[in-house]
């Protein structure tokens, strides 16, 4: 699916005449960097449905983003801001599931502070334990 998804932003920036040379080749090349970033966590055996998620969702940003900056940006992992021993969203750019692919590479590096394991297990039962609760209604 996340192909699929591919070609059609493709499809897109190759059809959309208002576009700038400038804009159209940094949407393209951002789109190909996500590519190949969603199929690094495709390799390490990811759910695809999360990876798909971060695509769909960093993908949409990207379409309408108008500068280099805002591109950058988008690209940049979704890391959160720690505050007052909370994590919080880094940024409007944030794509939790791509926090929640973090957190499990982060937590297969070695024990996690209680506030980093508290946020990992927030995203882990929003995004992974939804069909749980639907097959128990």
């Amino acid at each position: 699916m996340i192909d699929f998804e591919y070609a059609k932003c493709i499809a897109e920036l190759l059809t959309d005449e208002t576009l700038t040379e400038d804009i159209f080749c940094l949407r393209m090349q951002a789109i190909q960097r996500l590519r190949a970033i969603t199929a690094q966590f495709e390799k390490e055996g990811f759910l695809e449905e999360l990876v798909e998620q971060v695509f769909k969702k960093k993908a949409a940003f990207l379409m309408e983003a108008t500068s280099k900056t805002q591109i950058e940006k988008i690209m940049k992992p979704s890391t959160p801001h720690y505050s007052c021993g909370n994590f919080y969203p880094g940024s409007c750019y944030h794509v939790e599931e791509e926090e929640l692919l973090i957190w499990s590479r982060t937590s297969m590096l070695g024990p996690m502070i209680p506030s980093a394991q508290k946020r990992f297990e927030e995203l882990f039962e929003k995004y992974c334990c939804k069909e749980d609760t639907d097959l128990a209604a």
